[in-house]
């Protein structure tokens, strides 16, 4: 089986308890992984919001020393172009692609965004949760990007970076839609629709329902050549904590429903959120694959699902 995660806060877990990338007890080290005939996995490097400045800037450094090591000292195949990502499927060692979870580590200056591009990180989240420089959270008061934010997205465009909208506000949302001509990313992310079907109406405001994605967002992204990665989260799937991979298969056959077969991927959040005992862990993927393969998804389907749409995304974006 081959797999392709666009989404995991692994290295900052790593680095911040001081684990082997190796074998380690999180969700996902490379022991489990050597499960996967290819395996493609973005690392995200996260800044709280609670960091910003020099702070958020010295953060995003630390969690790089770690990653390049642990790239260096188990020799992984480290993909920043289109020519890496086409080798993927035939690497001999598992790939590592690397983001930013947060713009907050711009510290409001242009410049970094070129510092970031020469470290390797093709994938940036805008914000985390909250308002920083380039726009807002999904838990802030909302509103537009702001210029600084317009300023980093034509760049980014320019460099070929990927804009990750998870986490982003939704009319920041269609501000990016609205202003890049390239495909864009929800690297981990759960649909509206089916969230609310499963959870009590008096929930609209809370933290997993301005996380998830509404149909129409769904069908922009689609329209636009865009991604969504399935975010693990239990409470983001709206999980009973019973049947997980029962939760995640609905979310996953409404974005198919409304998007098609090319826009759903993986997007785990492994290390960086509670998920259900079924899925918890990078080893259980090939019996999440064989539950949708069971469960009303034919073989092509699941193959674009667990590898195939991610890789031909990264392809066409590097």
């Amino acid at each position: 089986m081959n797999f392709f995660d666009l989404h995991c806060d692994t290295i900052t877990e790593c680095c911040k308890h001081s684990f082997s990338l190796r074998e380690n007890p999180l969700h996902l080290d490379l022991n489990r992984g050597s499960v996967f005939d290819a395996w493609a996995q973005v690392y995200a490097i996260w800044i709280p919001d609670s960091l910003r400045g020099g702070d958020a800037w010295d953060c995003y450094q630390k969690n790089l020393a770690y990653f390049r090591s642990q790239v260096e000292q188990f020799r992984l195949h480290f993909c920043t172009n289109e020519k890496q990502a086409d080798a993927i499927p035939t690497s001999p060692s598992p790939t590592a692609l690397l983001a930013v979870e947060g713009g907050a580590v711009l510290s409001g200056e242009a410049e970094k965004l070129e510092l970031l591009y020469a470290d390797g990180v093709r994938v940036l989240t805008l914000t985390w949760n909250g308002e920083n420089e380039l726009g807002f959270g999904c838990q802030s008061a909302g509103g537009h990007l702001k210029p600084f934010g317009r300023q980093v997205l034509r760049r980014m465009e320019t460099l070929r970076m990927i804009p990750d909208v998870s986490h982003l506000d939704r009319i920041g949302f269609y501000d990016v839609l609205e202003l890049t001509g390239k495909p864009v990313l929800a690297s981990h992310s759960t649909s509206l629709s089916v969230l609310r079907e499963t959870r009590n109406e008096s929930l609209d405001k809370s933290f997993s329902i301005r996380r998830a994605l509404d149909d129409e967002q769904i069908r922009a992204l689609a329209l636009h050549g865009g991604l969504i990665g399935l975010n693990f989260c239990g409470s983001f799937l709206g999980d009973p904590g019973r049947d997980g991979m029962q939760a995640a298969l609905r979310h996953a056959l409404h974005i198919l429903e409304i998007g098609g077969t090319e826009i759903l991927a993986i997007g785990s959040d492994f290390d960086g959120c509670t998920i259900n005992p079924e899925m918890a862990g990078i080893e259980t993927m090939p019996r999440l694959y064989d539950y949708f393969l069971n469960n009303g998804l034919d073989r092509e389907t699941c193959e674009k699902i667990f590898f195939n749409n991610a890789w031909q995304f990264m392809k066409s974006v590097l």
